[in-house]
């Protein structure tokens, strides 16, 4: 049976053999169904290049000196980010990949060298390496690197052969200012009132363009970043319900469980209970 785009899957193809490791490898693949606020976290090394794409729905894409909002259907390469987040501004279908070899800054040189990383139209060509490496993996078992080269090799030039450029849509500039606000300040803000004000906007006009770009509306994208956040907290040794409401941005520990429940279907003391601990140096804080 064909794999299904929705669901999660993580593949790892063998490495290639040494001629072929230099020019090009594609070393992982992620598919990740996340729902809006869902965040993935990682770390590309030298020689690494990350490659996200929105199948469906809307993605953030951050690392140093790197910011990007993808709508669905685009994709965006980062050469040696460090470490890096994507996360969900909408309920969707995301893919990850990671490249790695020379072949990709020269099939890519002039695209890189104008420090234009977004392929509008990009997702498909990534989504159909990722699942023919499904595909493979569930036929064959680990997928051979020399394949996984091959396809990846494909996929480079089909992006390749994509405009540099776009027209964007009216509010785009408005959604991106929204989301990096909310990413970077959900403990502190107020609700949608106050991020409208500081975007000068009024809040009606801000809901209607971030909905119709997002597919969410953006007290909502709040809340699921906050209730994300909120997971990681619970993580946490020793952490209390009520630290974990102050520092997600709640109102009160009240408020916050009747929230998560209806997010998660879970009460927080459930989800501590269930979860596993993290180390307390793994989870981020905001200085509360």
């Amino acid at each position: 049976m064909p794999p299904r785009a929705n669901e999660k899957r993580d593949i790892r193809p063998a490495a290639p053999d040494h001629a072929v490791l230099g020019l090009l490898a594609l070393p992982s693949a992620r598919l990740l169904p996340l729902s809006a606020g869902d965040r993935i976290t990682g770390y590309g090394q030298t020689g690494d290049y990350i490659l996200p794409a929105a199948v469906q729905g809307n993605l953030t894409v951050s690392a140093y000196n790197h910011y990007a909002l993808l709508e669905a259907g685009q994709a965006y390469l980062l050469k040696e980010p460090g470490e890096y987040t994507v996360q969900a501004v909408s309920e969707g279908v995301y893919l990850l990949l990671r490249l790695r070899g020379e072949l990709v800054s020269r099939l890519l040189a002039e695209r890189l060298a104008a420090q234009n990383h977004l392929f509008h139209g990009g997702a498909p060509a990534v989504r159909e390496a990722a699942l023919s490496l499904a595909v493979l993996e569930d036929e064959q078992g680990r997928v051979p690197g020399e394949t996984a080269s091959a396809l990846a090799y494909a996929m480079l030039l089909k992006l390749r052969g994509l405009p540099a450029s776009f027209r964007a849509d009216a509010g785009s500039p408005l959604v991106e200012a929204a989301v990096s606000i909310i990413q970077e300040e959900f403990p502190f803000l107020e609700g949608v009132d106050e991020l409208a004000e500081r975007l000068e906007v009024s809040a009606a006009h801000l809901g209607r363009v971030f909905t119709k770009k997002t597919g969410v509306s953006p007290g909502k994208y709040i809340t699921r970043v906050r209730i994300e956040y909120a997971k990681l907290l619970l993580q946490a040794p020793d952490t209390t319900i009520g630290y974990v409401a102050e520092a997600s941005g709640f109102a009160n520990a009240n408020y916050f469980a009747k929230v998560f429940r209806r997010e998660t279907g879970l009460s927080p003391s459930e989800y501590l209970e269930s979860s596993p601990r993290l180390p307390a140096d793994n989870i981020p804080h905001f200085g509360i």
